[in-house]
């Protein structure tokens, strides 16, 4: 997750008696892993029922399956895979924000050919991600402990594919930074990717009835001021969707992403578990009332007022993170 760096850090309330819901509804004892805050966030680590969860101010930002370091994720997670759809031949990924580090971790296990690099404004979410959360850096796994923007201005290479989950705190509570999501930030990512490269976005927000939350309107108008293609797919589990932004000109439909999926599946290019089914919720149709919504730019973007409507997280699944 990548955050503001005029935030301060506020106190940890939401921690402070130290449990969790269970999925049933009953309170269970929770261990705090660790505690900490920095100067984006209030961060703990908790181990729970098998589980373990990051913890940025008052929502769950990234989970993982103590046995198993790849599994756990949060549902949402799961769509950023959907970018081989547009772009079959992925081989280098840039993502702004970490947490817990859930999706890199998976797009370097189950893709053998990716090199993944990473862009996260918090020193302490590094450590505690390669602590807590089996992230671990290599040749093919990097890090930069820097402002995704910024990052993004420097590198003088292209990636295939751009990966956003970046969200702050601010009056209204969890909102998305508004320097990440202007069509002038749009427009430095587009010029970062390769020929038919995608970009995939989180966003949590309120869907009332189909797609028709402030928030999604806006973010989906902006993209199609840069990108010729924009598609959505809504987590089942949560309040979370994952726009794909793609440089190919020619839409596409359900039906051709389908046997695309099951393609590669059996073409054994893709062996992420449960792939060709989240592939069932994709939406072709764009956001009812985008047209009327506000166009993001630098000199007028206001994301938290457009968010200020999405309730604080029911569960983890609800989370606004990069995992």
């Amino acid at each position: 997750m990548i955050k503001h760096s005029f935030i301060l850090a506020g106190v940890f309330a939401a921690f402070a008696t130290a449990i969790a819901f269970g999925q049933n509804g009953d309170i269970t004892q929770t261990d705090f892993v660790f505690n900490g805050t920095s100067p984006y966030h209030n961060i703990a680590v908790t181990d729970s029922e098998g589980y373990r969860t990051l913890l940025f101010d008052d929502t769950h930002e990234s989970r993982m399956e103590l046995k198993n370091p790849y599994a756990g994720q949060f549902e949402y997670t799961e769509y950023f895979q959907m970018i081989w759809l547009w772009k079959p031949d992925v081989k280098n990924i840039l993502m702004l924000g970490l947490g817990g580090g859930s999706t890199q971790k998976a797009m370097v296990h189950y893709h053998p050919e990716v090199k993944m690099e990473t862009a996260e404004i918090d020193p302490m979410v590094a450590d505690v991600a390669q602590k807590y959360f089996s992230y671990k850096l290599d040749d093919r796994q990097k890090l930069d402990v820097i402002d995704g923007r910024q990052f993004l201005r420097r590198a003088p290479e292209k990636y295939d594919a751009i990966l956003m989950d970046a969200y702050t705190q601010g009056r209204y509570g969890a909102s998305i930074p508004y320097e990440l999501v202007t069509k002038e930030f749009f427009e430095i990512a587009r010029d970062h990717l390769a020929p038919d490269g995608v970009l995939a976005y989180n966003v949590i927000t309120i869907l009332k009835g189909y797609n028709t939350s402030d928030i999604v309107a806006s973010i989906y108008r902006t993209l199609k001021e840069v990108f010729p293609q924009v598609y959505i797919f809504e987590a089942k589990s949560s309040l979370n969707i994952v726009m794909i932004a793609s440089l190919k000109k020619g839409a596409t439909e359900l039906a051709t992403l389908k046997k695309s999926a099951q393609a590669l599946v059996d073409a054994k290019k893709m062996t992420f578990p449960g792939f060709v089914d989240r592939v069932d919720s994709f939406q072709p149709k764009a956001p009812a009332n985008y047209l009327n919504a506000p166009l993001l730019t630098d000199e007028s973007a206001p994301v938290e007022s457009l968010s200020q409507g999405v309730p604080k997280p029911a569960t983890p699944a609800t989370s606004a993170k990069s995992p």
